[in-house]
């Protein structure tokens, strides 16, 4: 059975935080437990969840938008760098923030994610 989440994002459970905090990319050399990537390639780091002062810093975002009448699950959730939050009206998401080896950074052109495409992300 799933876990049903509050509409507001700011009541999550520690619980429910380490549950989408396991949903990131696990990246090789690097200690799963502090460190993950988002759907982007942006580096996030579990302490700096809600941090929006922090190149690491991350949020929880829906994979597809809540309809009224929604139940929001664990499936529906990732981790995301916080700038990497804004969908476009087609329902895919233009990556503000990337990679590049140990840092974020702003992408040297644009990248697109489909929601369809975000095949690391399994659910609990």
């Amino acid at each position: 059975m799933q876990d049903i989440i509050p509409t507001d994002m700011q009541q999550l459970s520690q619980d429910v935080i380490w549950k989408v905090w396991a949903k990131g990319e696990i990246f090789a050399g690097n200690d799963p437990v502090f460190w993950r990537r988002d759907v982007c390639g942006a580096w996030i780091f579990r302490s700096h969840y809600g941090r929006k002062d922090s190149e690491y810093g991350w949020v929880i975002d829906r994979i597809n938008p809540m309809v009224e009448s929604d139940i929001d699950t664990i499936s529906n959730l990732r981790p995301v760098q916080w700038e990497n939050t804004i969908r476009k009206t087609d329902g895919t998401i233009e990556c503000s923030i990337t990679s590049t080896g140990v840092h974020n950074d702003k992408p040297t052109e644009n990248v697109i994610i489909a929601e369809l495409q975000n095949a690391y992300f399994i659910d609990l």
